[in-house]
């Protein structure tokens, strides 16, 4: 439902719950998209040798466990 729809009344109550509506996809969609570059960055760090993350301390000690 938008201003374009037939149905569109210019009343507050559709204000409101389209401006909360259309705030929550915004921020969907701009956290998939953060993502997704983040994600991409990442996969070419890694394409490119970058040293790999050191191994954690506490895996050294799994056979004395």
């Amino acid at each position: 439902m938008t201003p374009l729809s037939f149905e569109w009344k210019w009343i507050a109550d559709y204000f409101i719950f389209m401006g909360l509506l259309y705030l929550a996809l915004a921020i969907v969609v701009c956290g998939l998209a953060f993502v997704y570059i983040r994600t991409w960055l990442d996969l070419h760090r890694a394409e490119k040798g970058e040293t790999p993350a050191p191994e954690i301390p506490a895996r050294l000690k799994y056979t004395q466990y």
